[in-house]
């Protein structure tokens, strides 16, 4: 993890390295999470990677809004909307609006938008975004939102998950944190189980 306790050592990791955001996902009960500034962080949190300007070193950092805000000023990107798996959202492609009344979001490919949420789902239970295939496919999704994921989309995510050191699904890994957040709402995962079927992939993690 990079460190980036003060204004002027932000700016100098955006000269050194390519920093880009990955997700603004929520903090659930129980769930600790440190921030690049070493504090340990309260609310929602930004993801992002890093790749040195000169040189292969690569990885990813978690930082708080006050340090990520700072981060996307000094790199001119806009603020992720937040991902919160608490959060009312109408069946299918349907999101919350900031009064909490449902808004339908037209634009989002079914099997995308649940690839979409199981991206984000896997760093909220990991506190990591795995690699840059992850960020790439949602960068991809983001940008596409209206078309059909790819197989070979749909197939990394679920290797990547199959990588989990207990061996669970996403689904068993969101029970767990239901034991204490009970009201992250339900996730439907059917249409990516189709998708792994019709691709003749023996086993789905995304449960």
């Amino acid at each position: 993890m990079l460190p980036c306790r003060s204004p002027e050592v932000r700016e100098k990791l955006v000269q050194e390295y390519d920093i880009k955001p990955i997700a603004h996902v929520r903090l659930l009960n129980g769930q600790e999470r440190r921030s690049c500034t070493k504090d340990l962080l309260t609310d929602s949190y930004y993801c992002f990677s890093y790749r040195a300007k000169n040189g292969d070193v690569t990885g990813t950092f978690l930082c708080g809004t006050y340090a990520a805000n700072h981060f996307l000023e000094l790199i001119h990107h806009p603020k992720l909307t937040l991902f919160d798996p608490l959060a009312s959202e109408t069946v299918g492609t349907g999101t919350s609006s900031a009064n909490g009344n449902a808004v339908l979001d037209e634009t989002w490919h079914p099997t995308g938008k649940q690839l979409f949420n199981a991206i984000n789902l896997l760093i909220i239970c990991w506190g990591i975004a795995p690699g840059s295939a992850l960020q790439e496919i949602k960068n991809d999704l983001e940008k596409y939102k209206s078309r059909e994921p790819l197989s070979r989309q749909i197939k990394a995510i679920n290797t990547i998950i199959s990588r989990d050191r207990g061996g669970r699904t996403l689904q068993q890994m969101l029970d767990e944190l239901r034991n204490k957040n009970n009201t992250i709402r339900k996730f439907r995962f059917d249409l990516l189980n189709e998708a792994l079927i019709k691709y003749k992939i023996e086993k789905s993690f995304f449960g």
